[in-house]
């Protein structure tokens, strides 16, 4: 083993330890090693717990290559920085498809756009028209 890869061994144990649950801790290490892309750790560490999990779990990492990394660290520290920043990219496109399904139409709305503007009028409103005799189907 190298001394770089030593150092950078060392790196992400001193990142990762005690990162819980064990699940995201091994995606973590992984993707920091460089055995993982980002993109795909993200992704991983999702589907094993939720994002508020994932979220602290990087959110835990970054805050500790912020203040224990060292000169040696830059190419780990490169990399919790890209996973932080697909992470944050990754949940603003759920929140986003999130938003969308809540704005969408749902599937009682489509109907009523399929109706006749004559069943759209309830009998009696308003805007039902008083010369127009009621039918009975």
């Amino acid at each position: 083993m190298s001394s770089r890869t030593g150092l950078e061994a060392e790196a992400i144990t001193r990142l990762t330890d005690g990162v819980e649950p064990p699940e995201v801790r091994a995606i973590l290490v992984q993707c920091l090693a460089g055995e993982l892309a980002p993109s795909t750790a993200v992704a991983r560490m999702l589907s094993e717990k939720g994002a508020a999990i994932v979220r602290a779990a990087i959110d835990d990492v970054t805050h500790r290559a912020a203040t224990l990394s060292r000169a040696s660290d830059m190419l780990v520290q490169d990399r919790v920085d890209e996973l932080t920043q697909v992470f944050v990219e990754h949940v603003a496109d759920l929140a986003d498809v999130s938003d969308e399904a809540k704005t969408r139409p749902g599937p009682e709305a489509k109907r009523r756009d399929r109706w006749s503007p004559e069943e759209r009028v309830a009998p009696g409103s308003e805007f039902e028209d008083p010369g127009e005799a009621p039918t009975s189907e």
